[in-house]
C-alpha cells in the first residue's frame, strides 16, 4: 500500500522520517517514511494485523552499530568535527538475506562511504564523505545498474547534496526524503534523483524560503564571483561566451569559475536544471 492509501485508512496517523521506540504508537515503513499509527483507537483485529506488519517490516539491521544512525533519525549531533556529507537513499523491491554481502560490496565501490545501514529490508541509508573522487548522480547511476544485476534487484536512489557536518542532518534528509517521495510517485521510469532534477516539481507547491535545506543550500555554495556569473548565465540561457561578454571577463575566466563551482558542489551549471537551481537560490535569499 502506498502512503497516501494508509492516510486515508489512519488520517490521524503522523508521518515521520524515523521509527518509534513508543509502545502506544506502530511504526510502519512505508515508501521512505515511517507512520505512526497511534494504538488507542484501534480494534483489536486492527492491532493484531499491524503487529504483523510491523513484524514483518522491521530493520535488518542493527542501528545502534551505526553511528550516523543517531545522527539522522535522533536529530544529534553528526559524529564527526569536520568535513561535508552527503546522504544516498536507496529503496529496493527485496534483498532478502544478502543485505549483508550487498553493503560490503558498495563499501568497495564507494571508498569515502562512511555508514551504511537498512531502516527496513527495502529501505537503505548511505552516508558518504566529501572527496574530489566522489562520484556524479550519473556515474551512480551507472554503479547501481551493475549492482542490481549482480544482486537481481531493482534500485531507485536519491543523491543527495554534500552539507557541512555541523548542520541539522535530520532536518535536511527529511527534506531530501520528501522530494525523493515526490519523485518516485510522478517519475515511475527514472532510477536516479538528484535536487537540480527535483527541485522544480518539489518547490511549484512548497515555499522555498520555507526550506532549510535550501537556506544551507544558499549559505554554503555561494561567493561573489560566482554569483554574478550565475545570474549573467541565466539571462544568456547558459551561453558562455555571451556570459563573458556581459561581464567584460575572458571567456576562458568564466569557464574556470564554473568549473571550480562544479568541483566543490558536483553542479553543472551547463545543465539547465541544475543552473535554474542556483538562480532560484540566489534569487531567494539573495
Amino acid at each position: 500500500m502506498k502512503l497516501h492509501d494508509w492516510q486515508q485508512i489512519y488520517p490521524e496517523a503522523t508521518i515521520h522520517a524515523h521509527a518509534t521506540d513508543d509502545t502506544s504508537f506502530f511504526s510502519l515503513p512505508v515508501e521512505t517514511n515511517f507512520l505512526w499509527i497511534s494504538k488507542e483507537n484501534l480494534s483489536a483485529s486492527e492491532q493484531r494485523l499491524l503487529t504483523t506488519l510491523t513484524k514483518e517490516q522491521k530493520p535488518v539491521i542493527s542501528n545502534s552499530k551505526h553511528p550516523w544512525y543517531s545522527a539522522l533519525f535522533q536529530g544529534k549531533q553528526a559524529p564527526v568535527t569536520n568535513g561535508r556529507y552527503r546522504i544516498i537513499q536507496v529503496t529496493f523491491q527485496s534483498l532478502g538475506t544478502l543485505s549483508d554481502s550487498w553493503s560490503e560490496e558498495i563499501k568497495s565501490l564507494l571508498p569515502a562511504l562512511v555508514d551504511c545501514f537498512f531502516l527496513t529490508e527495502t529501505i537503505c541509508i548511505l552516508v558518504e564523505a566529501y572527496s574530489e573522487q566522489v562520484l556524479s548522480a550519473e556515474e551512480l547511476e551507472g554503479v547501481f545498474l551493475a549492482l542490481d544485476g549482480d544482486f537481481d534487484t531493482y534500485t531507485r536512489l536519491f543523491v543527495g547534496v554534500f552539507y557541512p557536518y555541523d548542520r541539522e542532518f535530520t532536518r535536511l534528509l527529511q527534506e531530501e526524503k520528501e522530494l525523493f517521495q515526490t519523485e518516485i510517485t510522478y517519475n515511475k521510469q527514472a532510477k536516479c534523483f538528484d535536487l537540480g532534477q527535483s527541485v522544480i516539481r518539489f518547490f511549484a507547491e512548497h515555499a522555498v524560503s520555507d526550506s532549510y535545506m535550501m537556506r544551507c543550500l544558499y549559505t554554503n555554495w555561494f561567493e561573489d564571483d560566482i554569483v554574478a556569473i550565475i545570474i549573467a548565465l541565466w539571462n544568456n540561457q547558459g551561453n558562455i561566451s555571451s556570459t563573458a561578454k556581459e561581464l567584460f571577463m575572458h571567456r576562458n575566466t568564466v569557464q574556470y569559475q564554473i568549473d571550480k563551482f562544479q568541483k566543490r558542489t558536483l553542479l553543472n551549471l551547463k545543465k539547465m536544471n541544475h543552473l535554474f537551481l542556483c538562480y532560484l537560490l540566489i534569487m531567494t535569499f539573495e
